[in-house]
């Protein structure tokens, strides 16, 4: 009798994020499959740095993923690492905390639940503060406003923005069709695979795929989009949400 083919696990996200997770995977005979949901393209810095020139010396400043570490944080870093003291940093979630440290900074904090929001309610304990928020355009301006309504400064700096990625191809499609869950890591991210299949496609996606998602916003856009079938992730450090997506499997197989 031959042996029961591997599950499949399709991770929907930017380069980078949840790493980690596809090693624990393959440990656990699980076929773990990335495919990229955009791609970042890095703004013009001049602008933004002139901008951070003019403002008062930041208390903390809040970065939401990797991607605004390494567009935002480091060139920033490496022009002012003389003139402005390390403040402290808020990363959202465990990979843009690792992203901090490995560029050298020690002042990092994380908010105990994953999303932006968490860190708007755990600065929400903390006096009114100068804070820089680095982000990608499609991030929008939704935690800066709550911060500001918490009192706080905000110097909201869009340092990279998200282009559509290269279309799927033939191979794609088949890894899509054959998963037996889909990682989607952003909003964004699932708004452009429905772009990016066709329509039949997405809805035979939405009937019989099992969708494991990040945070609220990625919940409540997934229902928009007709899914039924999901779960947000309690967790984004790589062996709890491993863990997850395991409780997802069998479920899914039972």
């Amino acid at each position: 009798m031959p042996p029961r083919p591997r599950p499949t696990v399709v991770l929907l996200s930017a380069p980078g994020t949840l790493e980690g997770v596809d090693p624990l995977l393959r440990r656990a005979g699980v076929r773990a499959v990335r495919l990229a949901s955009q791609e970042a393209r890095a703004v013009d810095r001049s602008h933004w740095l002139e901008r951070l020139a003019r403002a008062p010396k930041p208390d903390t400043v809040v970065v939401t993923s990797r991607t605004g570490v390494e567009f935002g944080v480091r060139p920033w870093r490496k022009v002012s690492r003389r003139i402005i003291p390390v403040p402290e940093f808020w990363a959202v979630g465990p990979g843009t905390t690792q992203a901090l440290r490995r560029a050298g900074l020690r002042r990092v904090h994380r908010s105990s639940t994953v999303g932006a929001s968490a860190v708007a309610a755990a600065l929400d304990r903390r006096r009114p503060r100068m804070v820089v928020y680095f982000r990608s355009d499609r991030a929008g301006p939704g935690l800066a406003r709550a911060l500001r309504d918490r009192g706080h400064s905000v110097v909201d700096l869009v340092v990279y923005r998200l282009e559509a990625p290269a279309p799927l191809s033939a191979r794609d499609r088949r890894e899509l069709a054959r998963a037996k869950l889909l990682v989607v890591t952003s909003p964004s991210g699932l708004s452009e695979l429905r772009r990016r299949l066709e329509g039949r496609a997405f809805l035979r996606m939405r009937e019989t795929t099992r969708l494991v998602l990040l945070g609220e916003r990625s919940r409540r856009a997934a229902r928009a989009h007709g899914f039924r079938s999901l779960s947000v992730a309690p967790s984004t450090t790589a062996q709890r949400f491993t863990q997850h997506l395991l409780r997802e499997l069998r479920d899914a197989r039972s």
